[in-house]
């Protein structure tokens, strides 16, 4: 999935977050992304298919040299998980173009609070999206479907999105009030 400010464009190959003016669009107006579980071994890197346009830059980094970000539960048990931080500029590629994402998920990270959707126009692996707000604390998880326009969006404004594959939060008991880190320092643009 990708994300860019505004209206959603046909031109874009990838998911686009659209802006809206109150966060509190219904559940049908409003979509979300998601990521993947860390491996002991190194899994393949995903690429695009030939016929693809477009892939972010970040999906040539192997797994084992990835950004991690740990999510605690409410019981207290971390889980780390390797993701892709892609410069501002490819927010509008994020996953697209990809048939497979390895142990790996991506995050899109905001100078401040929002409340605009994501979709998955172009991107072929069903997503789920966790939106983190400027404390670290999730505040809604969503289920996307692979190449779906509708559009994704949270309950609540958000600073952070991290896609995964889709079911890696149900999978491991992560929801809506849980704790998030980053354990690399975040890019400036």
């Amino acid at each position: 999935t990708a994300t860019a400010t505004g209206a959603a464009t046909s031109s874009t190959t990838a998911s686009v977050t659209a802006t809206f003016t109150s966060p509190s669009s219904t559940a049908a107006a409003s979509p979300t992304p998601g990521a993947a579980t860390p491996s002991e071994t190194p899994a393949a890197t995903p690429t695009a298919r030939p016929n693809d346009d477009v892939v972010a830059s970040t999906a040539s980094i192997p797994v084992g040299d990835l950004d991690l970000v740990e999510f605690t539960n409410s019981a207290g048990e971390g889980t780390t998980f390797p993701i892709e931080v892609p410069p501002r500029s490819e927010y509008s590629v994020g996953f697209s173009g990809r048939y497979s994402l390895a142990a790996r998920g991506m995050l899109f990270h905001y100078d401040e609070l929002r409340g605009s959707a994501f979709w998955m126009n172009n991107t072929h692996i069903d997503l789920a999206i966790a939106f983190v707000d400027d404390q670290l604390l999730i505040v809604d998880i969503r289920e996307m479907v692979a190449d779906s326009l509708d559009l994704v969006a949270p309950s609540s404004p958000y600073q952070y999105a991290i896609e995964t594959p889709s079911g890696w939060f149900a999978e491991r008991g992560i929801r809506a009030g849980d704790r998030v880190r980053f354990l690399f320092e975040l890019p400036d643009e």
